[in-house]
């Protein structure tokens, strides 16, 4: 079974009347578009969001649900221990029921390669205070209940946390909508209006709207829209699948990664189930733009990606011919990208999980989907706002673990919109990082 969302939410109009002018406006309706308007909203602002598709349409409601420090880029650790004590205050805040556990996140090592980067990625955590502890077997089995299977050592966060992705920028939405913020799905933004070279207005398909301040929080679409501004992002998507089983007998609370399974127990007993850290490619010519940033990473990665030569290459030359995309819809397409999961993860991924928890025998597969994750060379986002075009914040590429990092991104934004600096140092997540030769390689393990 293959998950297919609403087009409109509850909150929102398609009639409602179009705003000439707005303090913010904000291109995406994702996790992080929600939290930025939630939090400018209650800043006093006026904020415009829109949406070329739906609110949490793509990879916002459709990630694994992992809430964690651990395992990161040592840039992104700060941001994350930042948005945890966020995460625990927002069921009450939003009052929404955001199926928040604190549970913990376990990573369990089934050699010797995965062993030592755990026992590398502790340097980062020690650096950072973080509660981070290397486990024993007898340790894990206090966490996580019944595996088989052999387990050289853990890595263990017990500050870490879960929630479900579906109902996350949702509530921030619905919250933000009831301040003030005003929604518009299926409209996209065209282009923006400058003057001076500062944003002066953004260009949609309802009208233009007088703003000087845009925030560009558009996942996998942010390099069009940021391209009609001259700016280069070497921003490139693949495809991630994910399932849902039946309720099951508990497990743990813990998120889980280990012997290729990443493992999200909800608490009614059914499980989000990934097929360790494999993604698709679904090769097209587009791929060929930025491919020299992703090389060297691509090629030392090269067991977790699928390459594929299908549908998806006849519709990128078809639309690439004369008339095939209108000039004026390019920065949209496509509208609405409904990528399809991968069929052969689910019966390889129950397999594994039945071998590695016995007591999970009765497991299937009840549903299943794809989103299209956005990946920048070195594995951690762009949170800037470049000096080329004042007035503009973007905040993407988050390289598929972007939804812990909503709230802190939200009100980091919300920061840097209302007349000020963000709170916390975001040096590492300039877009210039690319071009003035001080971007890193990337060296977590996730």
């Amino acid at each position: 079974m293959t998950t297919t969302y609403p087009l409109h939410s509850n909150f929102t109009s398609a009639d409602q009347p179009f705003p000439s002018h707005a303090d913010v406006v904000i291109a995406g309706a994702g996790i992080m578009g929600c939290a930025a308007a939630y939090y400018l909203a209650q800043r006093g602002l006026s904020v415009v969001v829109l949406d070329k598709s739906r609110i949490a349409g793509q990879q916002s409601s459709r990630a694994w649900g992992f809430v964690r420090q651990q395992g990161r880029e040592a840039a992104e650790v700060p941001l994350m221990m930042a948005s945890i004590p966020l995460w625990k205050e927002l069921e009450r805040e939003l009052n929404f029921d955001l199926e928040w556990r604190q549970g913990g996140c376990l990573y369990v090592a089934s050699d010797e390669e995965d062993w030592a980067s755990f026992q590398q990625w502790m340097d980062v955590a020690r650096q950072y205070g973080l509660d981070t502890r290397t486990l024993d077997r007898r340790q894990i089995d206090t966490v996580v209940t019944g595996m088989h299977g052999p387990a050289l050592g853990g890595l263990y966060t017990p500050s870490d946390g879960q929630a479900e992705p579906r109902r996350a920028a949702a509530a921030f939405a619905a919250r933000a909508a009831e301040a003030g913020a005003l929604f518009f799905e299926g409209c996209g933004v065209l282009g923006v209006e400058r003057a001076g070279g500062a944003i002066a207005g953004v260009v949609t398909e309802r009208g233009t709207v007088r703003t000087s301040r845009f925030i560009c929080v558009a996942g996998a679409s942010s390099w069009r829209l940021l391209d009609t501004l001259g700016l280069e992002l070497p921003q490139q998507a693949v495809r991630g699948t994910c399932m849902r089983t039946n309720p099951l007998p508990r497990i743990t609370a813990s998120t889980f990664w280990g012997h290729g399974l990443g493992v999200r127990q909800r608490a009614n007993g059914a499980i989000n189930l990934a097929d360790d850290m494999q993604v698709d490619v679904d090769m097209t010519l587009g791929h060929f733009r930025a491919l020299k940033w992703f090389l060297p990473e691509l090629w030392k990665q090269r067991a977790k990606f699928s390459f594929h030569l299908n549908g998806a290459c006849l519709r990128d030359l078809r639309e690439r011919l004369p008339g095939g995309v209108p000039q004026s819809e390019r920065v949209l397409h496509p509208r609405d990208p409904l990528p399809p999961p991968n069929v052969g993860h689910a019966p390889r991924a129950l397999k594994k999980l039945r071998a590695l928890f016995p007591a999970l025998r009765d497991a299937q597969v009840v549903e299943s989907w794809a989103g299209l994750i956005d990946v920048l060379p070195d594995g951690i986002p762009v949170i800037d706002a470049p000096s080329q075009a004042p007035g503009l914040t973007i905040a993407t590429g988050f390289c598929g673990h972007g939804f812990a990092m909503g709230p802190i991104v939200g009100k980091l934004l919300a920061e840097m919109n209302d007349g000020g600096a963000a709170s916390l140092d975001l040096s590492a997540f300039r877009l210039q990082r690319f071009f003035d030769g001080t971007m890193q390689r990337p060296r977590s393990m996730l």
